[in-house]
C-alpha cells in the first residue's frame, strides 16, 4: 500500500511538472520563437575558429572599412582582416562591397607577427548575399506575373541616356523601352546598371509588345556575367 502511494506521489509530481514546463513554453511570445527560427536560418554571428597552422574561420561584424583591410568585430574584440590581390572576395569581386555594420565570413592564417590579425584566403559579405538572393527572388516573382512573351534577340542600337534599344529577333527589329519601375539584370538575375549593356549582347525582354516596339518589365542581358 505504502509503495502505491509512493508510486502516486511520484507519478503526480511528474505530470504536474510536464504541465509546468508546457505552461512555461505556452508563454514564449511568437515572436521569440520567430526570431529562433531566422537565426537558425542565418549563419551565427561572432565565431572565431583557429586550428592546427593558424588556419582560422571568424564571423562578425564590419566596423571599419580600409583599403586592402576590414575590421572586424568578433570574440576577443576587434580583428584585422588583410585583404591581398590572391583574396576570393565573394559575392563580389572588389573591396567596395562591404560596408559599416555588414555581417562578414572569413577564412584565412591568423597572423603569427601581428595581434588580432587574419591574411585571408577568403571574404564572404552574407549581408549583401542576402540582399543578393531577396532582389533576385523579386525579379523572378515578377517575371512569373508577365503573362507577355519572354522575347530573346540581338542588341543593337543601345542608347543608354534613354534607356532603350533594338532587339532583333528571327530577322524583324523591335524597339525595347522599360516600363516604370522595371528591373535590368544580368544572366544570374542579379541587378545591373542599363550601361553595361553592349550592342551585340543576346537580351531578354519579359513585358507585352505593340506592333514592333516592346514595353519591358525584366530587362536581361544573359551575355553579361
Amino acid at each position: 500500500m505504502k509503495k502505491y502511494i509512493a508510486i502516486t506521489g511520484i507519478t503526480t509530481l511528474l505530470v504536474t511538472g510536464a504541465m509546468i514546463v508546457l505552461a512555461q513554453e505556452s508563454s514564449v511570445p511568437a515572436t521569440a520563437n520567430a526570431n529562433a527560427a531566422v537565426s537558425a536560418a542565418t549563419p551565427q554571428p561572432m565565431v572565431v575558429q583557429i586550428g592546427p597552422g593558424g588556419r582560422t574561420l571568424l564571423r562578425g561584424t564590419v566596423s571599419v572599412v580600409g583599403t586592402n583591410s576590414l575590421t572586424v568585430k568578433s570574440w576577443g574584440g576587434d580583428w584585422v582582416i588583410n585583404i591581398s590581390a590572391t583574396t576570393k572576395l565573394m559575392p563580389g569581386s572588389d573591396i567596395s562591397q562591404f560596408a559599416v555594420g555588414d555581417f562578414v565570413g572569413a577564412q584565412g592564417i591568423t597572423s603569427a607577427s601581428a595581434l588580432w590579425t587574419v591574411d585571408a584566403t577568403l571574404v564572404r559579405n552574407w549581408t549583401v548575399r542576402k540582399t543578393i538572393q531577396e532582389d533576385r527572388k523579386e525579379v523572378r516573382e515578377l517575371i512569373k506575373s508577365i503573362t507577355a512573351r519572354n522575347w530573346q534577340g540581338i542588341a543593337s542600337n543601345v542608347n543608354i541616356d534613354a534607356k532603350t534599344l533594338t532587339l532583333t529577333i528571327e530577322g524583324t527589329a523591335y524597339s525595347v523601352v522599360l516600363a516604370p519601375g522595371a528591373k535590368v539584370v544580368n544572366v544570374n538575375f542579379t541587378a545591373m546598371d542599363f550601361s553595361m549593356i553592349n550592342n551585340g549582347d543576346i537580351v531578354r525582354a519579359y513585358g507585352p509588345a505593340t506592333d514592333t516596339t516592346i514595353t519591358a518589365s525584366v530587362l536581361r542581358d544573359v551575355s553579361v556575367k
